[in-house]
This record gives structure tokens, C-alpha cells and sequence, in this order.
């Protein structure tokens, strides 16, 4: 299963899989589908690159904790598909400083739940035409 199909499965699944580590292949499939570097997205994430590429590396499953983080990416690529044509145009939108964010990028909010509900709450007012 892949996981930026994650957010279509039951929340129950969901959940079971966060708690239970996303796989080791998850940072990369992130990474490849917005073309963005790994180190990019474990610096936004406030995340440990030695420890994430570790876990690569011997291919151990990411703690709860990372997880979550990395599933905010997925949840956030996904909403940011229904305003933006590509993966492409995602990855540049959540580079970019936005005024909203206070000329944060989005993925740097990602970091914390509070800073992505405010990125998904950025992205529903964009897909109903809502300025922000």
C-alpha cells in the first residue's frame, strides 16, 4: 500500500498504521512523488536526519512520532491536489513563504499539529475560493 494513499483508507487503519511506524520506504515515496529532497522535508519536520536515514538504512519502521509528522505531509499533499494541477505545484506552494503563514513556507508548519491544521485550514479556503 502506498502511502499517499493512506488518507482514503478507514481512520481506524489509519491510526493502527501510526501507531504501528509507517515503513522505512515512506520518506522516500514522499520525497519522489513532490520531488523534493529527503533532507528538505526531515529539516522541515524538526526531525533527526542521522536517525530517519538510519531507519532507511536498516529498514526499521519510523516511531509514532515520526510518523505522524510525515503522514501531516500526506494529509496536506493531498488537500493541496484539489488547488493545485500537480505534485509539482504542491511542492513549490509549500516551499514558498506565505503571507497567512506569517512568510512561513507550509512545509515548515508542518512540524507541528497546530502549524498544519493552519496550513489545512489555508488550503480549505483556497479550494472554496475564500480569500485569505
Amino acid at each position: 500500500m502506498s502511502v499517499l494513499t493512506l488518507t482514503h483508507r478507514p481512520i481506524g487503519e489509519q491510526i493502527a498504521l501510526l501507531e504501528r511506524g509507517l515503513p522505512s520506504s515512506a520518506l522516500g515515496e514522499i520525497a519522489a512523488a513532490l520531488g523534493l529532497p529527503k533532507a528538505r522535508i526531515v529539516k522541515a519536520l524538526n526531525l533527526v536526519l542521522r536517525t530517519m536515514t538510519a531507519r532507511e538504512n536498516k529498514h526499521e519502521r519510523f516511531s509514532t512520532a515520526e510518523s505522524e509528522r510525515l503522514y501531516r505531509i500526506v494529509r496536506v499533499r493531498n488537500l493541496a491536489r484539489e488547488v493545485f494541477s500537480s505534485d509539482l505545484a504542491v511542492a513549490e506552494w509549500l516551499n514558498a513563504p506565505d503571507r497567512s503563514l506569517g512568510q512561513r513556507p507550509p512545509l515548515e508548519m508542518l512540524a507541528t499539529d497546530l502549524g498544519a491544521q493552519q496550513v489545512e485550514s489555508l488550503l480549505r479556503a483556497m479550494t472554496h475560493g475564500v480569500p485569505v
